[in-house]
């Protein structure tokens, strides 16, 4: 795993507040019955769904050289340092990490396959004998500065019941250039029959450039052998 900055362990009162704020706002999440889950045949599956903004984390982007601001229409937005006056006055327009008064509540973008952020994915691989090799990761745009500090679960449910799987950015590794980051791949014994595997909707990042992303929650169905 490349070596990252070390981490915070708990979140500010802002983050918390963003995370709140999105989570309100976010239709119920349902599983599939066993009937609907199971598809015809027993294949790896996978599904990718995007990564929306809903907020940031002042702290950390000033630790990595960024700014949080208020534009003149009234958006907060992440900027270098060095631009962070000139994007106050309207004279720097950020293209990325830009979120509209009031976007934290807003769910227009949920279901899309990438966000704002970038996206999330879920793969669930049946491997016989009532095993299936979990998988699960994220890839996000250059501009958010990659992923600093990692808050990841996947609910899995089977015809035995159902179990969470937790990460965090230990439980992985980056990618070359720091943008994606990927779980270390999981064996789970299940039980025969349909499966499901969900990333929560609390699953989220802090970014290097502050910026505060949720998963918009990718799922994936197979049958265990």
């Amino acid at each position: 795993m490349t070596t990252r900055n070390t981490r915070r362990t708990r979140l500010s009162a802002s983050a918390l507040l963003a995370l709140a704020l999105a989570t309100a706002g976010v239709p119920a999440l349902t599983t599939p019955t066993a009937a609907a889950a199971a598809p015809p045949d027993s294949v790896a599956k996978a599904d990718r769904l995007g990564m929306g903004l809903v907020g940031f984390d002042a702290k950390v982007a000033e630790a990595h050289g960024y700014r949080i601001v208020t534009l003149p229409d009234g958006s907060q937005a992440s900027v270098p340092a060095d631009k962070a006056t000139a994007a106050a006055e309207g004279r720097y327009v950020p293209e990325h990490g830009v979120l509209k008064p009031g976007g934290s509540m807003s769910t227009n973008s949920y279901g899309a396959a990438t966000g704002e952020c970038g996206s999330s994915w879920v793969g669930l691989d049946p491997r016989g004998g009532g095993r299936a090799t979990l998988t699960t990761g994220m890839t996000l745009v250059q501009a958010s500065g990659g992923p600093w500090d990692i808050h990841w679960h996947v609910d899995i449910s089977d015809n035995g019941g159902h179990s969470t799987q937790n990460y965090d950015e230990y439980d992985g590794y980056y990618s070359g250039l720091g943008l994606s980051w990927a779980a270390s791949a999981r064996t789970l014994n299940l039980t025969r029959g349909w499966a499901n595997a969900t990333v929560t909707w609390g699953s989220f990042t802090i970014t290097e450039a502050g910026w505060l992303c949720y998963s918009y929650s990718p799922t994936t169905s197979t049958t265990i052998t």
